[in-house]
């Protein structure tokens, strides 16, 4: 089994963070499965600005779309928490896409009636309520709380400068413990906080899980993976997922310039 596990930072910015989350999910696959964890060439610069959040999207379709035609991978792995381009990459793709938001957020429904997030910054809050909203979750929401990171890249640096570290951790736990206090029964922390939090075995707050949400990601794609070699299902293509003919495919491929859609 080969998965393909797609974050939005920067290969080079964000290398810490990259390489401990392919230390969280390799402790836990099954043997036979290899997962990759992949960033991007400039991500997370800024992507509290949907603006800036568009150019990394565009980058995740590209890498979907090249593995649409070269193939040699059974599940996509959407690692980022703003859930880029999740629909456009199911409508396109004939493996198992799993999201991050929905893993976690749906599997925060299964431990207890109402969840909590820890997002990067205030400007985020209004994208991360939007998000379990849109999955139809509104009552399950009890929190989005905000740590103080307009600049998410310099939390790559806690998972090697010990005070930084604590000092993220520290602040994770007080943006939890506000979360709990408004109704917060189980709680997620995406990004480098949640990977650290977990690099380093805290898996509660004040008697409240603190979900390992990148490995819980990883095990959801072996369970799709396995689902849909079983089944041969892994997408709906009624309504939301259906796939455009292959003829407007090579359309839009000729039109966009987009040599991975040519053959449709």
């Amino acid at each position: 089994m080969r998965i393909w596990y797609q974050l939005l930072s920067s290969e080079t910015g964000m290398k810490n963070f990259i390489a401990a989350t392919q230390k969280l999910v390799d402790r836990i696959v099954f043997p036979g499965t290899t997962v990759e964890v992949r960033g991007t060439t400039q991500g997370v610069l800024g992507d509290q600005f949907r603006l800036f959040y568009n150019y990394d999207t565009r980058e995740v379709i590209d890498n979907a779309l090249r593995l649409r035609q070269q193939g040699g991978y059974d599940a996509f792995v959407l690692a980022n928490s703003l859930d880029p381009a999740l629909v456009e990459l199911r409508e396109m793709l004939n493996i198992p896409v799993v999201s991050f938001m929905e893993v976690n957020c749906f599997t925060a429904c299964t431990m207890g009636d109402r969840f909590g997030l820890i997002v990067p910054n205030r400007k985020m809050i209004a994208r991360y309520r939007e998000i379990p909203i849109g999955y139809g979750l509104r009552d399950r929401l009890a929190a989005v709380e905000p740590l103080f990171f307009d600049d998410v890249r310099k939390q790559d640096d806690a998972f090697t400068d010990v005070a930084l570290g604590d000092a993220v951790v520290k602040a994770t736990t007080e943006a939890a413990k506000r979360a709990i206090a408004q109704g917060a029964e189980v709680l997620i922390a995406p990004g480098p906080p949640g990977a650290l939090l977990a690099q380093r075995g805290i898996f509660e707050i004040d008697g409240v899980p603190m979900l390992d949400t990148y490995t819980l990601l990883a095990k959801a794609a072996e369970t799709a993976v396995s689902m849909h070699q079983l089944t041969g299902v892994c997408v709906s293509r009624h309504m939301l997922y259906e796939s455009p003919p292959a003829e407007l495919v090579r359309k839009v491929a000729a039109a966009y310039q987009v040599d991975a859609l040519r053959n449709g």
